[in-house]
């Protein structure tokens, strides 16, 4: 028998600099969600914004009953605040989602609509077949999807997004992963095959900017090749053997030229040409050793994933605020 006091659907929203679109988020959101059945809660992450949002949250969640507020006291990204939202969501199917109105709300139906005719699929993921986003986010995006589908070796056709619907026992596996380098469709394709992806609409930002620069891209897409795979690692082993190999083909090469005589200032050329390629490969090399090493430091210094500063909105947010 199903709980009353659960709602069935929860939907998380990480928000950061998004003081403009929010009201007319929520209003068409709460509309879409109206005739939910088991109710709905709207639980809105402020991700440290140095706008108004924290404010905006505050005055929406006393117009609209249905909607939490948890403010984090430093930024720790899109992943990070979604997994504080969904830590705190209690709904039977949790949705989250972006807070530009890029993901349109009346989609999460769709979404919704999807999941309850597959009661066999964990999580049903929203992909966009064109997208309103610049052309490095497109390009950065489709080379995430690449790095998860070979690390995980996911069924053809299934592309992640940030516009998802996961069932309760994925989430609450989800949540009990603590990482300091949360990679949200990393961790939702290591606990459950049981995936698929619908086709949804992408609309264009309703205001402002977003704040995912190329550089911000990159940095995801290392997570999600450190965070999945061990690629790096077998690529510095691959590129040590091969550089094994083409040392001893040099090493053939440039004796066969010594004793022909064509070399006349012997070991020059050898010497410099060793030195810069054993040099490039000696600083790659640790480069990535040293990237692994600085995640095992974040993980055992045991520093919380993000601290909740202040709640707003349904009674009991308040017992929230802990650690995590």
């Amino acid at each position: 028998m199903k709980n009353s006091g659960v709602p069935g659907v929860s939907v998380v929203i990480p928000v950061y600099n998004a003081s403009r679109s929010l009201p007319e988020l929520l209003r068409q959101l709460t509309g879409v969600l109206s005739g939910t059945e088991g109710g709905c809660e709207i639980i809105l992450v402020d991700d440290c914004s140095p706008d108004e949002s924290w404010r905006v949250i505050r005055e929406l969640s006393r117009e609209y009953p249905q909607v939490k507020g948890f403010q984090l006291m430093h930024n720790e990204g899109q992943a990070t605040a979604t997994l504080c939202g969904m830590a705190r969501a209690r709904g039977e199917i949790v949705v989250t989602m972006d807070d530009d109105l890029q993901h349109p709300p009346d989609q999460v139906l769709r979404l919704l609509e999807a999941l309850r005719a597959h009661p066999e699929i964990d999580c049903v993921l929203g992909y966009f077949e064109e997208k309103h986003h610049a052309f490095y986010r497109n390009v950065g995006s489709g080379l995430i999807r690449r790095i998860n589908a070979a690390a995980f070796r996911l069924p053809p056709g299934v592309r992640s997004s940030a516009f998802r619907a996961l069932r309760r026992p994925l989430v609450d596996a989800i949540v009990r992963q603590r990482t300091m380098s949360p990679a949200l469709a990393v961790l939702i394709f290591g606990t459950t095959r049981r995936v698929m992806s619908i086709p949804v609409d992408h609309a264009p930002r309703h205001a402002g900017r977003s704040s995912y620069s190329f550089g911000k891209q990159l940095g995801l897409a290392l997570d999600n090749i450190c965070n999945a795979t061990m690629l790096p690692l077998r690529l510095v082993s691959v590129l040590g053997l091969l550089t094994c190999v083409l040392s001893m083909v040099l090493v053939v090469f440039y004796l066969t030229r010594y004793f022909m005589g064509i070399i006349q200032v012997a070991g020059w050329a050898t010497v410099v040409l060793l030195l810069t390629f054993f040099s490039g490969v000696i600083l790659l090399s640790l480069g990535v050793f040293g990237e692994y090493l600085v995640r095992v430091l974040r993980e055992v210094r045991q520093r919380p994933m993000y601290i909740v500063r202040e709640t707003t909105g349904a009674p009991g947010t308040e017992l929230a605020d802990e650690e995590a």
